[in-house]
């Protein structure tokens, strides 16, 4: 009987090519975007499953909660270096603990070229607690405190075809050198783990660069903290346990307070957007997820709701073959076995044909948000799953009311042609609604993301960002080398150094008292000349001087929303403590915005920091010269610090890359789905349309004899088409207005309001798209001769 379906079903195939064409390909896009939907997804749910769950079952991560003085309340999966090893010592159920951290470093190798690489430390309880696979070496190697493990794609970097077992390298960090061998290579680990390490080093030598005592819960640094429990059903209590050592860090200084500390379990799912600070590698954040999949289901249902109206256009030509099934015995059942078999068919050529694309647009997807995570990646197993649910979820989409609807009537009724099926019906007019409403809102997210971009490069951050171009060094000797070798360019205006230069994540918060009050604030540590190197103008004092031992211990610069937030009307002298030390205001500069996400009522206060602290060199080049200067002081780099990586930025890269990255993609993401989008609502209406005017062709020749125009005709033949056309503009004009206004609102601060014309302009382009659609097949029918529409049969 299965095999009759089938045979069957593929000949109603065969007879319409074009339909099937159509659908193939309109539902093969959509579950290609799908699937590239599921990417992000599937990066969450099989995260670390690498790792065996017995193994972790016992093990833990520390989330740090803290609170502000304003009342802002954060949460950083770091803790106090100290912490981890203090507790293990003195709470009972702790069995043991790991500390994980990353810094920057520069690795040479035999004197050669120096490469910029960022290195993890981690204490030697790393092997015992956690799978992490060697291609070659051994695990004992990481009890030596002067070893180093590197991923296969870095051995291969350094020692290509050598065996790099006990290779000597040089790492250089926090201005310290260490020479360190090659104990192992690291296995290749999946992109969706908690630990992704490129070199791994022991902790103990981070611990001694930066002098992290073991006693000091006052330390600055942090650390990302994992704790083997003996009974994971104790964590509660041990939890409440660690309250004391809140208590110890909150006595130390006068920054953030901690609240609390939590225990979760290892794999408990947190997102990068849940822990504003953590070492270790979290999941994708939530709103990515929220987004792509209702982009993916979006262009799903666009594409399901096409495949039904133009099943439905074939069901109207089939109502005679029906029937006489109907006569010789088939129950309703068989009937619809025989349309899900028929569409069934079409959706799984479609998942073929979008299994096909997917390994080309799945990969440019990865590659437009930096994802070195693609097909290869998932797991077979629930990827299958995901392609079969998929493929059945769209067939029951499609194919419930078409199967349901033809199978309903009584056979004389098929039989003798008195049933004709209507043109429309409500289920289709909602159908078509809800298809042009959603392309609606894609193509006003297209276009409100576009101006967004714009209007994000002409925003006045408050400093003269043209023209500007960042250098990474190392303190003092960096800084006087370099400078003294470039300051003569004829195209360099100025330079200056700085602890941490203007950009989105630079600042740092400080704790100061004003009299009585305490606030938090942002602060900039710059050269003496800083400030007018980037282009922000003193308003009130002056600048800091080079020749002033006072300026460097006690004096700080606030910009105008500091003097406006504590009401300082006479702010030059005003004194500020900062854990018992008294600092001086010596002037006021203009506000400026630290990024996209910054308020422009945020409030700055600016040090004067030592040469040995500079971490870059801030250059101004005169006006379109940018590109010429950055090549000249590359070529100057390479003579003074020969084999030292050349790390430099223009400063609008550093404030909009991130911005224009959204943006862009975004962009073409939803221009690409309003196309598909049309295109299949168009394929919609185009069959909808034509068998409505194949219902009503007698009454076109009839009014064609009578005198009716063919403007008449069109006009009259189009009204329900207007009203479908209509609703869905409101409809997706409305959804379109607060479901991007939505998404602008969480990606940033200092972005564009939704224009309401942009909105109507929308509608109108989609309205007028399905209408010229509907038009020239209604126009075609007008222009029949009456007499081949109205002679019988």
């Amino acid at each position: 009987m299965v095999r009759n379906y089938l045979k069957i079903a593929l000949r109603n195939l065969k007879k319409n090519k074009s339909y099937l064409l159509i659908n193939t390909f309109g539902m093969g896009i959509a579950l290609t975007c799908c699937m590239s939907a599921y990417l992000l997804v599937a990066y969450n749910f099989e995260f670390d499953n690498h790792l065996k769950k017995g193994s972790v079952k016992n093990i833990v991560k520390v989330l740090q909660h803290s609170e502000s003085t304003d009342g802002n309340h954060y949460q950083d999966m770091v803790v106090p270096a100290v912490m981890p090893s203090i507790a293990t010592e003195e709470i009972g159920g702790l069995e043991r603990y790991m500390r994980y951290v990353s810094e920057g470093a520069y690795v040479t190798y035999m004197g050669e070229e120096t490469f910029s690489e960022n290195i993890h430390f981690a204490d030697s309880t790393i092997f015992d607690l956690f799978s992490l696979g060697l291609v070659s070496g051994s695990y004992e190697s990481f009890k030596d405190e002067k070893s180093i493990y590197l991923s296969e794609k870095l051995a291969n970097k350094y020692f290509a075809n050598e065996d790099p077992i006990g290779k000597l390298l040089v790492v250089e960090f926090g201005n310290k050198r260490h020479e360190v061998f090659v104990a192992g290579v690291l296995e290749r680990m999946p992109l969706n783990s908690t630990f992704i390490p490129n070199a791994l080093m022991r902790i103990e030598p981070f611990l001694a660069t930066y002098g992290i005592k073991p006693d000091n819960w006052g330390e600055k640094r942090q650390v990302s903290a994992l704790f083997e429990l003996s009974d994971i059903n104790q964590r509660s209590h041990i939890q409440a346990l660690m309250d004391k050592y809140v208590t110890l860090r909150n006595e130390t200084t006068e920054d953030t307070k901690i609240t609390s500390f939590e225990l979760l379990k290892f794999d408990d799912p947190i997102s990068a957007d849940e822990a504003n600070h953590s070492y270790l590698h979290n999941r994708i954040p939530g709103i990515a997820l929220i987004i792509f999949m209702t982009l993916g289901f979006i262009i799903l249902l666009i594409a399901c709701f096409n495949l039904t109206n133009t099943t439905m256009v074939l069901t109207g030509k089939r109502l005679k073959e029906i029937g006489l099934r109907k006569v010789v015995g088939s129950t309703r059942g068989q009937i619809i076995l025989q349309f899900f078999m028929e569409i069934i068919i079409t959706i799984a050529l479609a998942v073929f044909v979008g299994w096909s694309m997917a390994h080309v647009v799945v990969a440019e997807f990865a590659a437009m948000w930096g994802l070195l995570y693609g097909l290869s990646d998932l797991n077979g197993i629930n990827l299958l799953v995901v392609l079969i649910l998929l493929l059945f979820l769209s067939a029951l989409l499609t194919g419930v009311y078409p199967a349901l609807f033809s199978s309903k009537f009584r056979p004389i009724l098929l039989l003798n042609g008195s049933l004709k099926i209507a043109g429309s019906n409500p289920l289709t007019r909602t159908l078509l609604v809800s298809q042009f409403a959603l392309s609606v809102i894609v193509l006003i997210a297209g276009i409100v993301f576009t101006q967004n971009a714009a209007f994000q490069n002409k925003i006045d951050f408050g400093y003269d960002m043209t023209d500007l171009l960042t250098v990474a060094i190392e303190g003092e000797q960096d800084f006087n080398r370099l400078r003294n070798a470039i300051e003569s360019h004829p195209e360099i205006k100025y330079i200056s150094g700085a602890n941490n230069h203007f950009g989105p994540y630079t600042s740092y918060q400080k704790t100061f008292q004003i009299d009585t009050s305490q606030f938090i604030t942002q602060v900039h540590e710059i050269g003496y000349n800083y400030l007018q190197t980037v282009g922000l103008e003193i308003i009130d004092g002056r600048n800091f001087r080079e020749t002033m031992r006072s300026d460097y211990e006690s004096a700080v610069i606030i910009n105008a929303n500091f003097r406006d937030r504590y009401k300082l009307s006479d702010p030059i002298d005003t004194r500020i403590l900062h854990q018992e030390k008294v600092y001086r205001v010596i002037g006021v500069v203009e506000n400026h915005l630290g990024g996209l996400k910054s308020y422009t009522s945020q409030d700055f206060l600016y040090q004067l920091a030592t040469p040995d602290q500079y971490r870059q060199l801030v250059v101004r080049a005169t006006p379109n010269s940018l590109p010429e200067t950055h090549d000249y002081i590359e070529k100057l780099w390479k003579d003074i610090f020969p084999g030292r990586p050349f790390q430099s930025d223009f400063q609008e890269d550093i404030v909009f890359q991130e911005a224009n990255r959204y943006n862009r993609n975004l962009t073409r993401i939803f221009l690409f789905l309003t196309i598909m989008g049309c295109l299949l609502s168009v394929s919609g209406i185009y069959s909808l349309t034509s068998l409505n005017v194949r219902k009503r062709t007698k009454e076109i020749g009839v009014r064609k004899v009578l005198g009716a125009s063919e403007f008449q005709i069109v006009n009259l033949v189009n009204k329900e088409f207007i009203v479908i056309l209509g609703v869905a503009g409101l409809i997706g004009g409305a959804g379109g207005f607060f479901l991007t206004g939505w998404l602008l609102n969480n990606l940033y601060v200092q972005h564009i309001q939704v224009n309401i014309f942009i909105v109507i302009l929308c509608a109108l382009v989609v309205f007028s798209v399905g209408i010229f659609t509907t038009s020239s097949i209604i126009f075609k029918a007008s222009r029949i001769n009456p007499i081949k529409t109205l002679r019988i049969e």
